[in-house]
């Protein structure tokens, strides 16, 4: 079985058309990044600023590995709400952990969350916002019944080949995402440094999204959120 990412592109072919246009763009972004990671206490050479965006690109649709959206993408069921960034946001927290400090981590793992919001048109806000409540996780996550034993090794080859790093891939109960995924948001929207956790989030997203526009071109079925404001960025920035 290849696990798929959109009908008609796997995983596999997705994050590598991302990598590939992260390449691209990595110049532009790499000390955007460095400067609002640096306001929140977290100092990255160039090095570690290109390993963590190359970590989100590989995390951002881990998600996708679950059994519930294997079963969408091939026609068997419908997702009934249910949100594959939630449980990308659960491997990113455990997986960045292993390769960054906890607080690059969070951060991290709150971009990966809120990577299908409209961030490019000033929606940034939602960290704040009750589309983060736990209300809102668990009834997001109420279908969730594990992942498809493909991701682990989709994960750890991806890890290896573009990030130099081997991972231990955590094993998703429904339980564990849950939980996570409610710490995560609570953390968001009441931490003291919220304004600045925005700052950084919205710089990581930026990129992200972008590469993801480039990556989902070749999909098939209906085009990408927001793909004028995102062809737009990208003609701008190559």
């Amino acid at each position: 079985m290849s696990l798929l990412a959109f009908r008609g592109q796997t995983l596999q072919r997705h994050v590598e058309e991302m990598l590939s246009a992260w390449e691209k763009v990595r110049g532009k972004y790499l000390p955007s990044i460095i400067r609002a990671m640096r306001a929140y206490g977290i100092e990255l050479s160039l090095e570690d600023a290109d390993r963590l965006m190359r970590s989100l690109i590989i995390l951002h649709d881990s998600g996708k590995g679950a059994k519930l959206y294997q079963d969408y993408l091939e026609g068997r069921t419908t997702l009934a709400g249910f949100r594959h960034e939630l449980v990308s946001a659960y491997y990113a927290m455990k997986i960045l952990a292993e390769i960054f400090d906890e607080r690059t981590a969070f951060a991290g793992s709150l971009a990966v969350m809120l990577h299908h919001e409209p961030i490019l048109m000033g929606q940034v806000a939602n960290v704040e916002r009750d589309s983060l409540s736990a209300e809102v996780v668990l009834d997001k996550l109420r279908n969730f019944d594990g992942t498809v034993p493909e991701l682990k090794g989709f994960l750890k080859e991806m890890f290896e080949r573009h990030v130099g790093v081997r991972v231990e891939v955590p094993k998703a109960t429904a339980d564990d995402v849950v939980r996570t995924v409610v710490e995560l948001s609570v953390m968001a929207r009441h931490l003291p440094e919220t304004g600045k956790l925005r700052l950084i989030v919205g710089t990581l997203l930026i990129p992200l999204v972008l590469c993801d526009y480039k990556g989902a071109e070749k999909r098939v079925g209906d085009t990408p959120k927001f793909a004028e404001v995102l062809k737009a960025e990208w003609v701008g920035v190559v």
